[in-house]
């Protein structure tokens, strides 16, 4: 496929997997390549729902209280609102500096406003920063938690990361993201025709 097709396509699974938390509140967490197709005229059909997980709104608020933290720079708070979501469980056992560079390290192609290439070689050294013991966040790794709650989510949301690899999918994923978690204007076209899908099955829903 030419650039412009993949970009669609992974922007298309981005958007599916993790919209689907904050649209639905529920989200499948089986993101490998084998349940999804890209059909014949552009459209993707998602297959295999026997794992998926619903989200309690709290958690939602809790998840958008760390984003908030780490978009103010503010590394104190993001410890503390980590700690609120089960992530850490001593805050004062971990450098509040080096579990935001963690974060980053972990999450900054979506947390960081700015187009971005994912390449397999920036998905491995994500992968690294969450499991490999020589990686540079492996002191913190050993104080941080991994709450049973949020394990499908992670686990999903590594598998949408590895499959933008493979496509090379360029976007500026934060942008994206903002809609969801601020209500931010469209950033996409695909992100207009998502809008006025919602914006016309919540009107109906009221009738």
């Amino acid at each position: 496929m030419d650039e412009d097709a993949r970009n669609r396509f992974a922007e298309i699974i981005f958007r599916f997997y993790l919209g689907s938390i904050y649209q639905l509140h529920h989200f499948n967490a089986d993101a490998h390549p084998g349940n999804y197709l890209l059909m014949a005229k552009g459209p993707v059909a998602f297959l295999d729902f026997g794992m998926t997980k619903r989200l309690d709104p709290e958690q939602i608020r809790l998840e958008e209280e760390v984003v908030k933290a780490r978009l103010d720079h503010d590394p104190e708070r993001l410890r503390e609102k980590l700690h609120d979501l089960g992530f850490v469980r001593n805050p004062k056992r971990i450098d509040a500096e080096l579990l935001m560079a963690h974060v980053d390290a972990v999450g900054g192609w979506y947390l960081e406003d700015g187009e971005r290439e994912i390449t397999p070689e920036y998905v491995m050294g994500v992968i690294s920063a969450i499991s490999d013991p020589r990686s540079d966040f492996y002191a913190v790794m050993r104080r941080e938690n991994v709450p049973a709650n949020e394990l499908m989510g992670r686990r999903m949301e590594v598998g949408v990361l590895a499959a933008l690899g493979q496509l090379r999918a360029k976007r500026n994923w934060h942008r994206i993201a903002r809609e969801w978690w601020f209500g931010d204007e469209p950033a996409t076209e695909l992100g207009r025709l998502e809008h006025d899908f919602w914006a016309r099955r919540h009107s109906a829903e009221r009738g």
